[in-house]
């Protein structure tokens, strides 16, 4: 596959996927100026998306030497992307059985860890801030509902 097949195809997903979270965004209350609703977040991770995704075909179509081989992450860098993506899977399956502020902070931990190399400790922090961070835009500006978990610690 060549870099401009590449870029082609991730623009085209990510319109796609933009098309689907905007129908399924759609059903989520919208609120008003003074107490936004779940559907606000949505919109604005949508529209980031849709620009990013026109970028990516605007790339693809307009910038030369995009006919070069697209090469796959060897090394170091492939070890940290299998590991991103082993990540994000372990994390949107655990979230609705342990709940939105463990799995987050489980997930923000080893993120951190995987990424920077890191002392524990510090990733241990970091993991802690980043999830109530997250915790206080999403649940209680936004509103927005996040799993509690199936399961009763």
């Amino acid at each position: 596959m060549t870099k401009r097949q590449g870029y082609l195809w991730a623009g085209m997903f990510g319109i796609l996927l933009c098309a689907g979270y905007f129908a399924a965004a759609s059903e989520l209350p919208l609120g008003t100026i003074d107490e936004p609703g779940a559907r606000l977040f949505p919109l604005l991770v949508n529209a980031l998306l849709l620009i990013a995704s026109l970028a990516c075909v605007r790339e693809a179509l307009m910038s030369p030497g995009m006919g070069k081989k697209l090469a796959f992450p060897v090394g170091a860098d492939a070890k940290r992307l299998f590991g991103l993506v082993i990540l994000l899977l372990g994390y949107f399956c655990a979230m609705p059985w342990v709940g939105y502020l463990l799995s987050s902070l489980v997930f923000a931990t080893l993120l951190v860890r995987l990424l920077s190399g890191a002392a524990w400790l510090r990733c241990i922090v970091y993991g802690v801030l980043m999830t109530a961070l997250t915790w206080l835009f999403f649940i209680y500006f936004l509103k927005v509902p996040m799993p509690s978990g199936v399961i009763v610690f």
